[in-house]
């Protein structure tokens, strides 16, 4: 397994960060290889936070004019993106939360979805101590590029300072924010040409429900359809 890391930030980033410098996307890229069905599929992962934005208008004399873009969140994901395809056209992109509401992604990118897992007994007990990460011959990459998002105020993700968390925790606000990030994610990485998946746990199939009309009713001139795989206690078959 190869270990090759690569750091990526914004072009704009300041090279001096002090206090109340804008928020910016803090990306980092690692490649690595795992067998799932008999066969090595190399990846690679990217990991850091986006930041979420909304357009501002101006008050006073200007009220209405628009002043720019304001930052709202950083929302932290983990993508795993199979390397050596021409055509990303006709790799599916699956995008994966948890539930709660106010459960980071671990949950699935962990035990059951990524290319590593945590180590568990036949009937999913977990081993006495040290606890520890295993190949995962069973994650969906051999056929799907997966990212994990973490909602609002779950894992890293955070609202910037200013912003109040509760504005993205009701049911309505959690779908647009989780919305925006995948949209920003398909046109950062260029894969709005990609079929596009949804899988939620939980309250998460709530979320994917809802994020498939939301994602459909937004994106502009793009016949593309967001399938939500609903998943309650357990994963069907493969």
């Amino acid at each position: 397994m190869s270990n090759n890391t690569q750091n990526h930030t914004d072009k704009n980033k300041s090279s001096a960060e002090g206090a109340g410098s804008a928020p910016v996307d803090r990306l980092v890229e690692t490649r690595h290889s795992v067998v799932i069905d008999g066969q090595e599929i190399p990846y690679t992962v990217t990991t850091g936070t986006l930041v979420l934005k909304e357009e501002a208008e101006e008050n006073g004399d200007r009220s209405g004019a628009f002043e720019g873009e304001k930052p709202r969140a950083s929302v932290f994901f983990i993508a795993y993106t199979r390397d050596g395809i021409a055509d990303k056209s006709t790799r599916p992109l699956t995008f994966s939360f948890n539930g709660g509401p106010g459960s980071s992604s671990v949950w699935l990118h962990l035990g059951v979805l990524g290319p590593r897992r945590v180590l568990m007994d036949d009937i999913g007990n977990l081993p006495p101590p040290p606890y520890r990460l295993v190949a995962n011959q069973f994650s969906l990459l051999d056929v799907t590029d997966l990212v994990f998002i973490d909602p609002v105020s779950t894992g890293y993700s955070r609202p910037v300072p200013g912003e109040k968390a509760k504005d993205f925790h009701s049911f309505k606000k959690d779908i647009e924010s989780v919305g925006d990030f995948i949209r920003l994610y398909t046109t950062r990485y260029r894969r709005w040409t990609s079929p596009k998946f949804l899988i939620g746990e939980s309250y998460g199939t709530t979320r994917a429900g809802g994020l498939a009309g939301y994602l459909q009713e937004r994106q502009w001139d793009v016949p593309e359809r967001y399938h939500a795989c609903l998943l309650n206690s357990r994963l069907p078959d493969r």
